[in-house]
């Protein structure tokens, strides 16, 4: 019975971007000002 060859694991790609913490934290926070304006008004704000 023939053996399947193993491949090698899938190269990540590098994005250049890393995730800081301040980032995080300032995306979190944008995202709570936006549902806070959703709820307040019932429309998403949508930046064009």
């Amino acid at each position: 019975m023939a053996t399947a060859k193993k491949l090698d694991q899938p190269r990540r790609k590098a994005t250049g971007k890393t995730l800081t913490f301040a980032s995080v934290c300032r995306a979190a926070q944008d995202g709570q000002k936006a549902f806070d304006a959703y709820v307040a008004t019932g429309k998403l704000p949508v930046k064009k």
